[in-house]
């Protein structure tokens, strides 16, 4: 039996804070690729959470960029700036966990960690004004 929605919502915000924190540490310790994936996956974690309020469940990262633009950002309900973020969090993604010689910089990932940490504050903002307390 699937958990009820609003514990699958916290347990992705749970996720996402948890996420923050590991890029933070990995960060710290100077392996700035990683760190940018842990910083998209905090996003991922936390948009995949605002869109069960909407009863969606993408089934891939390109589909869970899409559908939070269409649901929030198309639809004026978040900024646009939350959909850049996204976007541009699961590129650099993908060059650092694929890439042999991933091209970010320690201060690319201070710069991914900061938008991270803005996204998941946005997004946990607006779950809690649709009466999901966090």
């Amino acid at each position: 039996m699937a958990e009820p929605i609003q514990e699958r919502i916290l347990a992705g915000l749970g996720r996402a804070r948890d996420k923050l924190v590991v890029a933070r540490c990995v960060l710290d310790a100077g392996f700035p690729a990683d760190a940018v994936s842990d910083a998209y996956y905090a996003t991922f974690h936390a948009a995949s959470a605002a869109l069960l309020l909407e009863g969606d469940e993408p089934r891939s990262h390109e589909g869970l960029k899409t559908m939070f633009g269409l649901r929030f950002v198309k639809s004026g309900r978040l900024p646009a700036e939350l959909a850049s973020i996204l976007r541009d969090l699961k590129d650099e993604r993908e060059n650092g966990d694929y890439s042999v010689f991933p091209a970010i910089t320690q201060q690319d990932a201070v710069r991914a960690l900061a938008d991270a940490e803005r996204f998941v504050r946005d997004v946990t903002a607006f779950i809690e004004a649709q009466g999901v307390r966090t």
